[in-house]
């Protein structure tokens, strides 16, 4: 019985101050109210007297609405009620209002779907050492909400004017090979590449930056390592980029750009083996990029390979595809 005197109520409240206008009324409030305030009749005339309208209800003590903005100093000191008009980045204060007033939050955040992105956390600012013998690093950090791919700087310099590594990811984490690096110590960070609800693509900001050494041991004068062999010009359907290598290399760093000099790569990874996915990047279908590839024994590198024009193809049909198979009959 006391639930539904509560649901009563509330209904009245929500069909007085809502319903009746909601669809000419834009909410530009987000209201929080001390419990069991929202049925004060006192609280009711104020909000009728100065124009102020309910529109959607979050029991007990959330609600969205129009109100004008020269109330909400009055609402707090007269009602104590707390009046949200920006986003609000703060959930944990809404958590002892119930699960009803996080759904509320979570609704009128999206909202605000312009508003700058939040940037990557690092997960930690310890760099993890990989691999089974511990020569590769990996840089992790969280998703990012809307986040389709993530672009990483690193810098020799903390304030990034020098970029020696700048390359579009699908995860949110990187594995980095010190073996292709000169001593010292370097800067990265990273920011997340999101697509808004309105479709726009659009980048977020910088995480904070963090920092990782690359210090080898000095080792003995030994053969020189050469270059990976590409040719001049290769297609890819179907299938991850891959290169045949004579010499069995330990890792590869491989390199895509747009333009022959890379001056700005598109992808710039490392991998133990000879081929690289490409799903989840913004790699367009038939048209012309250019890859290089440079291998290392896992304590230095060697050369650059010549640089290939490649070309990334549709895939074909899939084989007895059951929606062609189904059009046929």
């Amino acid at each position: 019985m006391k639930h539904s005197s509560l649901a009563a109520a509330l209904l009245a409240v929500f069909v007085l101050y809502g319903p009746a206008r909601a669809a000419d009324t834009p909410a530009n409030a987000l209201l929080v109210v001390p419990a069991g305030t929202a049925f004060d009749k006192k609280f009711q005339d104020f909000l009728e007297k100065n124009g102020a309208k309910l529109l959607h209800s979050h029991p007990p003590s959330v609600f969205v609405g129009y109100i004008p903005q020269e109330l909400d100093k009055q609402l707090n000191e007269k009602f104590g009620a707390q009046v949200y008009r920006d986003r609000v980045d703060d959930w944990s204060s809404f958590a002892r209002y119930g699960e009803n007033a996080v759904y509320a939050v979570n609704a009128w955040n999206k909202r605000f779907v312009e508003d700058p992105p939040e940037a990557p956390l690092v997960v930690s600012s310890q760099v993890q050492q990989v691999g089974r013998t511990k020569d590769a690093l990996k840089l992790t950090w969280n998703e990012v909400m809307k986040a389709t791919g993530y672009r990483l700087q690193i810098s020799p310099d903390e304030n990034f004017e020098t970029v020696i590594l700048d390359t579009i990811l699908a995860r949110n984490d990187y594995r980095l090979v010190p073996a292709f690096w000169k001593d010292g110590v370097y800067y990265w960070h990273v920011a997340g590449l999101l697509t808004l609800n309105t479709g726009e693509q659009k980048e977020g900001a910088f995480s904070e930056t963090y920092s990782f050494a690359v210090s080898k041991p000095a080792r003995a004068a030994g053969i020189k390592l050469g270059a990976p062999p590409l040719p001049a010009k290769s297609k890819f359907k179907g299938r991850p980029l891959s290169w045949a290598s004579p010499v069995s290399f330990k890792y590869y760093r491989l390199q895509l750009s747009e333009t022959a000099d890379f001056d700005a790569p598109l992808l710039d990874v490392f991998t133990d083996t000879c081929a690289y996915k490409l799903s989840g990047l913004p790699v367009k279908r038939d048209t012309p990029y250019y890859m290089r590839v440079q291998g290392s024994d896992g304590a230095s590198a060697g050369d650059w390979s010549p640089v290939s024009e490649i070309v990334i193809e549709p895939p074909g049909p899939i084989a007895r595809d059951a929606r062609t198979l189904k059009r046929k009959k």
